[in-house]
């Protein structure tokens, strides 16, 4: 009988590290880090129609449409009849159902980050909330992008930064 229960334990604990594990923000968050004014150019005029931006290995397509409750994904190889499913549950503001995502981005790590209102939402790759980066001010966000570890953010036409421990994708 023990013959059998050994490898038994030995498959549950080798599947348990095969799953998606948890990622906190503290993962990315660098202590006394906060968002920090910069002084640049001011972001490319935002398009009309949905926030767009694609996973590190460009096979996924996220993207928000106007009064959404979630960031949306789908193949990006799919064929255009194929929906985009809901994915990342967005945050609302205390006693509303749906929040206005002004920019999305992505990091290396296939972590998903939408600018609202409330801050920087953001999402692990299975569309889990991580948390909220509180807003670098007050006001409505315009664009967010990587630089390099520096996550930038324009509000108004202000641009902050704030350094984390992972960088966009290339």
């Amino acid at each position: 009988m023990t013959r059998y229960l050994i490898p038994v334990v030995l498959v549950l604990a080798a599947s348990s590290t095969g799953v998606a594990q948890d990622m906190p923000l503290a993962q990315i968050l660098i202590d006394g880090e906060g968002w920090k004014k910069a002084e640049q150019p001011k972001p490319r005029a935002a398009a009309n129609g949905p926030v767009v931006t694609r996973s590190p290995d460009g096979s996924i397509t996220f993207r928000w449409v106007s009064a959404g409750r979630f960031v949306e994904a789908r193949q990006t190889q799919a064929p255009d009849s194929q929906p985009y499913i809901d994915y990342c549950p967005l945050r609302p503001k205390y006693g509303e159902t749906t929040i206005e995502v002004t920019g999305l981005t992505t990091d290396r790590d296939g972590r998903i980050y939408a600018a609202t209102e409330i801050g920087v939402q953001v999402f692990d790759p299975t569309g889990r909330l991580c948390g909220v980066l509180t807003p670098a001010a007050p006001g409505k966000p315009k664009h967010l992008v990587f630089e390099g570890d520096q996550l930038t953010l324009w509000i108004g036409d202000t641009k902050y930064t704030r350094k984390l421990n992972t960088a966009g994708t290339k």
